[in-house]
C-alpha cells in the first residue's frame, strides 16, 4: 500500500501542531520550550498520550528521549525509527522539530488504522535537548550513540549550574523509563524536517531529499601581532593582528563563494580584539571559524584552503598565528538504501522532489553512527526558522507525511 497527501488526516496533524504551539507560547507568536521546563515536560506528556492513543508503546529512555514502538511481524527484526525533537530555541517557531515528531506519529497512526502489519517493527522518537538552548545541541542523540563518556555526562550543566543528570532524575514525564541499547537493533532512521532555507520554495518543489548533512567544524584562530600607538607607528613597522584577521575573513568568504559554492559554507561569527582600544593597534585578535562541507573530499580540501589563507594573511602582516580545532563532525551522506526508499516514497505520493544538502546539523547526523540515516525536507515560508514567523503550508505538511509514510513502509518491509 502507498499513501498520497489525500490519505493524511491533515486536521489531526494541524490540531496537534496548534496544541503544541500553545505550550510555551510567547506574546510574539513563537514558543519557548527549554528542556525539562514545565512546558517541555507537558509537551512530551501530551505527545506520548497521542502515541498511546494510536496503540503505540510509549516510554522514556535513560537519557530522557521519548520513544514509542509499534510491533512488526518479526519481533526479532531490527527496527525502523523516525523522529525529531520537541524542545525549542527562545521564542522559536512552531514547526522546527515538532513536525518531525508528529509526521511519523501520523504515519504510524495511519498504519494502525488501516491494519497494516510491517515485517520489521517501527518506532518514533523525540530526542531531548536538540536545540541546545539549555545544555548543548543534539544532546539526546549524542548521548544515545555513546559520544559522551560518563564522567563528561556528569558535568553537563545549564547556565545556572543545574546538572542535566539531576534534572533528568527529578523530571516526571508520567511514562515508564527503560534502558535502550541504541547501538543495536536499528535498521534505519529517517527524520522529516523543515528546510530552514528557501531552495524548495524558490523551485516550487514540495519535497527535498537530503543528499548529505554537512557536519560543522569549529576552529579558533589566534593572530598575535604587536600592540603599538595607532598614530605614531609607521605603516612598515606595524604588526596589526586585526588587519590580518580582516583580510582573512574576506578571503575565507571568497574561498567559499568561488571555489566551493554549493559544496561548502564558511562563517566567522565571533571576534575578540585585544587591547580593543581605539588608538592602539591590535596586538592580538582571536576569531572562530564555522565551516561545513557536503562531502568528505570537499571537507579535506576546504580545511587545507582555510589554513593556507590564514598562513598567507599572517605572513603579510608579519604576525604569528595558531589554529585550534574546537569541534569536528564529518559530513553524513545518505546511503543508497535510504535514498531509494525516499525516492520511491516521493513517486508513490505523486510528487516532485529535488536533492538538497542540509547545512544545519540534525539528530540524523548522529544517528548515522549506529544505523543508516537519512532526511527529507519540506518547504518553510521565506526560509524562516527559529522565529515566530516560521510556517509550513498544510499542503506541504500532508505531502511530507505521505512521503515519510511510504518510505517507512518500504524500509520496514525489507527482508
Amino acid at each position: 500500500m502507498r499513501f498520497t497527501a489525500a490519505d493524511v488526516n491533515l486536521d489531526r496533524v494541524l490540531s496537534r501542531l496548534n496544541h503544541l504551539a500553545g505550550i510555551g507560547a510567547t506574546p510574539a507568536g513563537g514558543v519557548t520550550r527549554h528542556t525539562f521546563s514545565p512546558e517541555h515536560v507537558q509537551a512530551t506528556r501530551d505527545a506520548a498520550g497521542w502515541m498511546t492513543e494510536a496503540g503505540l508503546d510509549a516510554f522514556v529512555d535513560q537519557y530522557g528521549n521519548l520513544l514509542a514502538h509499534c510491533a512488526g511481524a518479526d519481533s526479532s527484526a531490527d527496527r525502523v525509527l523516525s523522529g525529531s525533537h520537541l524542545d525549542s530555541v527562545p521564542n522559536g517557531g512552531n514547526y522546527d522539530g515538532v513536525l518531525g515528531v508528529l509526521a511519523p506519529l501520523e504515519a504510524l497512526t495511519m498504519f494502525q488504522e488501516k491494519g497494516l502489519l510491517t515485517h520489521k517493527p517501527l518506532g518514533l522518537v523525540s530526542f531531548i535537548e536538540e536545540e541546545g538552548a539549555r545544555f548543548q545541541g543534539l544532546l539526546g542523540s549524542t548521548l544515545a550513540v555513546g559520544q559522551v563518556p560518563d564522567d563528561e555526562m556528569a558535568e553537563i550543566s545549564d547556565a545556572e549550574g543545574n546538572r542535566y543528570l539531576d534534572l533528568l532524575a527529578s523530571s516526571d514525564f508520567g511514562l515508564p523509563r527503560r534502558h535502550v541499547d541504541w547501538d543495536r537493533g536499528l535498521h534505519a532512521f529517517l527524520e522529516l524536517h523543515i528546510e530552514q532555507g528557501k531552495r524548495l520554495e524558490a523551485a516550487g518543489i514540495p519535497i527535498g531529499l537530503v543528499s548529505s548533512i554537512a557536519g560543522p567544524t569549529f576552529m579558533r584562530v589566534t593572530f598575535t601581532g604587536q600592540a603599538d600607538h595607532a598614530g605614531a607607528t609607521e605603516w612598515d613597522d606595524r604588526r596589526d593582528s586585526l588587519l590580518a584577521a580582516a583580510m582573512a575573513i574576506v578571503a575565507l568568504r571568497d574561498l567559499a563563494m568561488q571555489e566551493f559554492r554549493g559544496k561548502a559554507h564558511v562563517t566567522v561569527g565571533a571576534l575578540d580584539v585585544q587591547p580593543n582600544v581605539t588608538n592602539v593597534i591590535a596586538g592580538e585578535t582571536v576569531f572562530n571559524i564555522d565551516f561545513r562541507a557536503a562531502d568528505a573530499d570537499t571537507r579535506a580540501a576546504l580545511d587545507q584552503g582555510i589554513k593556507n589563507i590564514l598562513a598567507e594573511c599572517a605572513a603579510s602582516q608579519r604576525i604569528d598565528f595558531n589554529v585550534r580545532n574546537l569541534h569536528g563532525a564529518p559530513p553524513v551522506e545518505t546511503g543508497g538504501t535510504l535514498r531509494h526508499a525516499l525516492e520511491n516514497g516521493v513517486a508513490a505520493a505523486g510528487l516532485a522532489c529535488m536533492p538538497l544538502v542540509s547545512w544545519a546539523a540534525h539528530d540524523a547526523m548522529n544517528m548515522a553512527q549506529v544505523t543508516d540515516s537519512g532526511m527529507l525536507f519540506v518547504p518553510c515560508r521565506d526560509g524562516r526558522s527559529h522565529t515566530p514567523e516560521e510556517y509550513v503550508s498544510p499542503d506541504d505538511v500532508a505531502s511530507g507525511v505521505a512521503v515519510l509514510a511510504n518510505a517507512l513502509l518500504e524500509l520496514a518491509d525489507q527482508r
